[in-house]
């Protein structure tokens, strides 16, 4: 059975609505035009590869995208879907491209403490501003430069919840009970059940998480946000799992392979914590920081081995004139890690300043990985009108020589951004 054959259960969910004939359509949308400009780091492993062999993987210089998102609910049926056109420049040419998807598409019954949902949804989970470990469902990347609209994944929840308590159980991807040959499918594409439970006690917001999944295992979580006064919020939240799938390079590597050197490799007894605090002043000033372990992310040791093959291979290159087309490929296999996971590190500090006045939204952020000594720093500035949103920023690249986050395929990229709401 096909994933697509699923959301027709939304229409069947429709058409069980109790309140579907009281309910009107509610519909708006927005459009969005995006330029960004990214400037190349000459020396990281993808790069060198594009110039041993130009053309393996051409570097994006600058993007352009205008961006459609409709939005349309009513009759217990939610609806969001976009529709985006890109130009996009190399150093060899440029091209276009456009595309359509269902950011969400999905029914609901139950008008009281109940409530079911099935189809497309997002369903976003904890308490972190950088990262969130237990947000075991929709596995949002976090610190996004523009903030898009997420695409849900297929699911189906129970929900329940009154003044205080709120419950929801998930059966992610359920469509695959008919196909249950896991091996090949991502993590985020597996079946698993998940499900989470919240209560408040006053200032406090407590929060319990678990998952069973198919590829992944079992794991269990919790988070807390506590308003300790009218200024300061204290955060928190740890996940355990039992094991957990990563990538890791093979033991003996040739200097030269004919495949890619990542295996898969089973970690047990893994764990994912978060601290934070925001303070704010009544300027609107605020001022948040994180710090968090992941224990799902490449330990130190194995970016060495990274760093060292990396070294290996583009001094290689001179020397080895009649491999120029092997060496590449090596080069691109190395950088495949990098899009791999939520964070590069398993040590992670993160500071935010921003600023919220009637009408400008400027902001600081800076990442850092204590372990190598990366950096990613940002700054944006935001304005909001009536009907008009317009943004701008840059973030940066940066660190020590053997730092993961210096070696990026990009050093810096700046864009702006014009949005208009109906």
């Amino acid at each position: 059975m096909r994933q697509d054959l699923f959301y027709p259960l939304t229409i069947v969910m429709w058409c069980l609505s109790a309140s579907a004939v009281a309910e009107e359509l509610s519909f708006s949308g927005q459009v969005r035009g995006l330029w960004s400009e990214q400037a190349a780091r000459a020396n990281s492993p993808s790069n060198v590869a594009e110039q041993l062999l130009p053309g393996l993987i051409p570097t994006t210089s600058s993007l352009g995208v205008l961006e459609t998102e409709l939005h349309l609910s009513g009759h217990g049926i939610t609806a969001i879907a976009s529709a985006q056109g890109q130009l996009n420049s190399t150093d060899q040419a440029r091209s276009t491209d456009a595309t359509a998807w269902l950011n969400e598409l999905y029914g609901t019954v139950g008008d009281g403490a109940w409530q079911l949902s099935a189809g497309r949804k997002v369903v976003a989970w904890d308490v972190g501003y950088g990262f969130r470990p237990n947000d075991v469902v929709q596995q949002e990347r976090r610190r996004n430069l523009i903030g898009n609209s997420l695409v849900g994944r297929s699911l189906a929840t129970l929900d329940y919840f009154d003044a205080n308590l709120a419950a929801t159980l998930v059966w992610l991807n359920p469509e695959r009970v008919f196909n249950r040959d896991e091996r090949d499918s991502k993590l985020t594409d597996e079946q698993a059940f998940a499900a989470r439970i919240y209560y408040r006690a006053g200032g406090v917001d407590l929060h319990g998480f678990a998952k069973y999944g198919a590829q992944s295992g079992a794991s269990v979580g919790a988070a807390v946000a506590w308003v300790a006064t009218d200024a300061l919020e204290l955060h928190a939240s740890a996940r355990y799992l039992r094991h957990s799938i990563v990538k890791q390079l093979a033991p003996d590597i040739a200097p030269l392979q004919r495949s890619s050197p990542w295996l898969a490799q089973t970690q047990t007894d893994i764990a994912q914590v978060l601290l934070g605090a925001t303070w704010t002043t009544e300027q609107q000033h605020s001022f948040l920081f994180e710090a968090w372990w992941d224990g799902t992310a490449l330990p130190a040791k194995q970016w060495q081995r990274w760093n060292q093959r990396n070294s290996d291979l583009i001094t290689s290159a001179p020397k080895l004139s009649q491999y120029q087309r092997e060496l590449a490929y090596n080069l691109v296999w190395q950088s495949q890690i990098l899009a791999d996971g939520a964070n590069l590190q398993q040590e992670n500090v993160f500071a935010r300043w921003s600023w919220q006045s009637a009408i400008w939204q400027p902001a600081i952020d800076i990442l850092w990985t204590p372990q190598d000594g990366g950096r990613v720093i940002t700054a944006s500035m935001g304005w909001q009108g009536d009907r008009w949103h317009l943004d701008g920023g840059i973030r940066f690249f940066a660190g020590l020589n053997a730092a993961i986050l210096a070696q990026l395929p990009s050093k810096k990229t700046a864009y702006v951004s014009a949005t208009w709401t109906f």
